[in-house]
């Protein structure tokens, strides 16, 4: 299954803040925006008043109040205009002020355009060939109260609904990207699963092809062995029957061969877990201790064993079963280092709570451990994961019948134990046995 890939989206935080950022350019440009605009009402007033001025340039040539007046009066139609007077050199000679205006000053202010808060006033001279001959006062509402709060809250509600969309989007990418998150985890964890059932069912399939062979192999087994013990019992009738001469070393060649096919009988039945076993209490640290010599005798000169036996717990399994896996175990170290090296027999105690080696079926406890590490030419994977299977051997023809880590196999798991292998080439080889600790032992 392709696993999920995930967009990165942006924290809500970061979002927030952009957000408000927003609201606050909202609120910048909406004074801009006013600023620029009282500017612009500043220039039309100014234009206003120089037009008044032209306009009552001769009324005031000729001291013509009435005709001053008029032009003054023709204002009134612009609501914005609150005030205007015009003014001689020394006195207004017109003017007119809306209700709840200031009057006109009596002396002509001097020349330029001031903002009041939201009032504009403009004054600007009267000329006549070249002369001053007075001046013209305008009084001016730059902007209804009503009108600016509108164009604020306009502006302000559209940087509000950005900031809204954003804090929205932020908020549902974060959702989303939680939610992809927790896909991504429920997809890991579902391959997995996938890949332990896969694992589960390989194991699956090697176990009834073991069963099945072990079956077939116990049958063969047992019937071949009742014929061995036919084909004995006539010898040893037949050796006392027959004078002490020549014919005598026939029969012990003879006997010789059965022996030895009474022993594959053995090993074929301790595969398919079907010997008869003699189960007690043993201490694997006592037992390998008693084996010093053996095991030395039996490896050679050029392996160096090194016994750690620490562990103090028992297990139940039969004595002689056990010893012959040691004894085959640390034969095939010696096979696997012609050069020589180091064997490393090692028993603990401990409480396992996950497979080990990846030991199919394991099942968590308390167990005596009994490992044998070899420094030889170790094995490749191909190798490591047919190692257990019946007459599978990498050894010359004539070497080795293939059962000898079958058999062991068989015994460690007709005992309620486990076999794992673990193998690196030109590492070494490390076979680990896990002996349920003895139950009786939780009481002490």
């Amino acid at each position: 299954m392709t696993a999920l890939r995930l967009k990165v989206y942006w924290p809500v935080g970061p979002a927030i803040a952009v957000a408000l950022l927003l609201l606050l350019l909202g609120v910048l440009l909406a004074h801009y925006e006013d600023a620029l605009y009282m500017r612009q009402q500043q220039t039309n007033v100014t234009d206003l008043a120089e037009i008044l001025a032209a306009s009552v340039a001769a009324a005031l040539e000729f001291d013509d109040a009435k005709t001053a007046q008029d032009y003054v009066d023709a204002l009134k139609v612009n609501q914005s205009v609150l005030a205007a007077s015009v003014y001689d050199n020394s006195r207004p000679i017109a003017s007119f002020v809306r209700n709840g205006s200031t009057p006109a000053p009596r002396m002509a202010p001097k020349l330029g355009v001031s903002t009041d808060g939201d009032i504009i006033h403009a004054t600007v001279g009267v000329g006549q060939d070249s002369r001053r001959i007075g001046a013209v006062t305008l009084t001016v509402a730059g902007e209804p109260l009503q009108r600016r709060l509108a164009r604020y809250l306009g502006l302000l509600f559209l940087a509000a609904m950005g900031a809204l969309v954003i804090a929205v989007l932020a908020i549902a990418q974060g959702t989303v990207a939680a939610r992809a998150r927790q896909l991504s985890e429920v997809n890991s964890r579902l391959q997995d699963e996938m890949a332990k059932r896969a694992r589960t069912e390989d194991a699956l399939r090697q176990s009834q092809k073991m069963e099945a062979i072990g079956q077939l192999s116990g049958g063969i087994a047992h019937d071949f062995n009742n014929l061995i013990m036919i084909a004995k019992g006539n010898m040893r009738s037949l050796r006392r029957k027959v004078a002490a001469g020549e014919h005598v070393r026939y029969l012990d060649a003879a006997e010789s061969a059965l022996d030895r096919a009474t022993a594959l009988t053995q090993r074929i039945l301790a595969f398919s877990r079907r010997q008869p076993l003699t189960p007690q209490p043993v201490d694997l640290s006592a037992l390998i201790a008693g084996m010093d010599d053996l095991l030395r005798h039996s490896v050679g000169e050029k392996v160096a064993i090194h016994p750690q036996l620490k562990a103090r717990w028992k297990t139940l399994c039969d004595v002689n079963q056990m010893e012959n896996v040691v004894l085959n175990l640390a034969i095939n170290a010696r096979d696997a280092m012609p050069d020589g090296g180091t064997l490393a027999v090692e028993t603990s105690d401990t409480v396992v709570n996950q497979p080990p080696m990846e030991i199919e079926d394991f099942q968590p406890g308390a167990y005596v451990c009994l490992l044998m590490r070899d420094t030889g030419h170790g094995m490749t994977e191909e190798v490591r994961s047919r190692a257990l299977d019946p007459f599978f051997t990498t050894k010359a023809q004539g070497k080795g019948t293939g059962l000898g880590l079958s058999t062991s196999f068989g015994f460690v798991r007709q005992s309620g134990g486990y076999l794992g292998i673990d193998s690196v080439p030109d590492k070494g080889t490390t076979i680990a046995i896990y002996m349920p600790k003895l139950a009786e032992q939780d009481h002490e």
